[in-house]
Formats: C-alpha cells, structure tokens, sequence
C-alpha cells in the first residue's frame, strides 16, 4: 500500500509540474509587461506603480501569505 500511495503522489507531482509548464509565461530579453500595480501594505504607504517606479529595471516579486 505504501508504494501505492508513493506512485500516486509521483504521478500527481510529475502532471502538476506539467500543467504549471504548459501555462507559465516566458519572456525572453527585449520582451516588455504592461504596467501593473499593487498596495505597500507592511513597509510603506501608497501604491507602487511599474509605469513610475519600475521601468528600466529588473523587478523581483517575492510573495507570501500569512494562511
């Protein structure tokens, strides 16, 4: 049962791996995003804009949840 239980949860892994993959966007260099925005909700006030504080730079979004 034990081995049952590993292969199923190999075959979820590997189909959930697959689906991201096939729906994920790529971006490849010279490739532009439109503009986004979102709240400074812990260590600000206000709105952060791409149009005014992003363009031209690399932007890294960590984003985490308090479930």
């Amino acid at each position: 049962m034990k081995l049952r239980t590993s292969a199923i949860h190999i075959i979820v892994a590997a189909f959930t791996l697959l689906y991201c993959t096939a729906r994920s966007q790529t971006y490849t260099v010279g490739d532009t995003v439109g503009n986004f925005s979102l709240e400074i909700c812990e260590n600000g006030e206000g709105t952060w804009d791409y149009h005014t504080d992003g363009t031209g730079n690399i932007v890294w979004m960590n984003l985490f949840t308090s479930w």
